[in-house]
């Protein structure tokens, strides 16, 4: 397997954080965000956000930069959480004139897509949910939700519409909290074109294991993109790929091989202290190597050869890694 690899242009932020609002780092322009980007090996695309990265405005000098750094745009996310207006929701917001705000900005970014030839539309709702109890109405929220995913999905059906689950931030608790509840949602709307957004960080959070939900994913045609980056699950740390669960993303790759995903890894990562490209620079030699392990050292049918055989997968590959050893 070779994956392909792309970076959110986000990582390259000032790393700002509730305790250092200000940041860490230099703010850098767009461009020299995609510069910095361009000079890292193995990375052939980036993720960005609608409309504040990139636009119908300023997609001619955007197209003209990617061009010359040989990048293509993965992914469109769209601005629905850091911003105050969207307080009491967006998509599921009580308040109509909000929803048609938060409705017309996805329809927007799904257009624009469409015009770039860009498949996927990201859509982290992360302020759809409540802090405490008796604060939200979860039917009618949900069934908002629901209803506000169809109109926009139906009005561009070659874009995919991926909603990017998440157990809380900003919201406490958010209604997208998991993959069972994302999948649900998607298929709820009737439209092959809504599914998932499968970030690695978010199911640790969510106490999945990454590998059994993107099984299940895309068994039901539902996984339309991923985002790699790891955590302690307590929080959303997007740590470089493999710095904590790394068994874990083996059968991760393992499985996302043997099932056929050919789709984009894009690195969702916030360095608050550290370089980022050498963030992106680990992330990237964990997975080319964790990927090229999977393809040489696992077979296809490598766990039913363990089942049938009687032999310990965990002793496979202890073994594969480190060898014999004495005792």
């Amino acid at each position: 397997m070779s994956a392909k690899i792309g970076v959110g242009v986000w990582t390259f932020g000032i790393g700002s954080c509730r305790y250092v609002g200000e940041g860490y780092k230099p703010y850098l322009s767009f461009e020299q965000r995609v510069r910095a980007i361009s000079a890292i090996k193995g990375v052939g695309g980036i993720e960005i956000t609608y409309p504040n990265d990139v636009n119908e405005d300023s997609w001619p000098g955007a197209k003209a930069l990617l061009d010359e750094c040989g990048l293509s745009i993965i992914a469109i996310g769209v601005e629905l959480v850091c911003d105050k207006q969207w307080k009491s929701g967006s998509l599921s917001s009580p308040d109509k004139n909000r929803r048609e705000i938060s409705i017309n900005l996805v329809k927007g970014a799904m257009r624009f897509a469409g015009s770039i030839g860009v498949k996927t539309v990201n859509l982290w709702l992360g302020q759809d949910g409540f802090d405490y109890v008796f604060q939200l109405d979860y039917a009618v929220a949900y069934a908002n939700l629901v209803e506000s995913l169809r109109e926009c999905a139906k009005s561009e059906p070659s874009v995919n519409l991926a909603i990017e689950y998440k157990v809380s931030e900003p919201k406490m608790s958010c209604l997208m909290k998991n993959a069972g509840m994302a999948l649900a949602c998607a298929c709820d709307t009737g439209c092959d074109n809504v599914g998932v957004t499968l970030d690695v960080g978010h199911a640790f959070n969510a106490g999945e294991n990454p590998a059994e939900t993107a099984s299940i994913l895309l068994h039901r045609n539902r996984l339309f993109h991923v985002h790699l980056n790891d955590n302690y699950r307590i929080s959303d740390d997007d740590l470089p790929v493999g710095s904590v669960h790394w068994p874990g993303y083996f059968e991760f790759f393992y499985w996302m091989d043997r099932l056929g995903y050919d789709g984009w890894y894009s690195l969702d990562l916030y360095p608050y202290r550290d370089d980022p490209t050498v963030a992106c620079e680990n992330s990237i030699q964990f997975i080319r190597g964790a990927t090229d392990f999977v393809k040489n050292k696992l077979s296809a049918d490598f766990v039913a050869e363990c089942e049938q055989g009687g032999i310990s997968p965990l002793g496979y590959l202890f073994s594969a890694f480190f060898g014999e050893v004495s005792r």
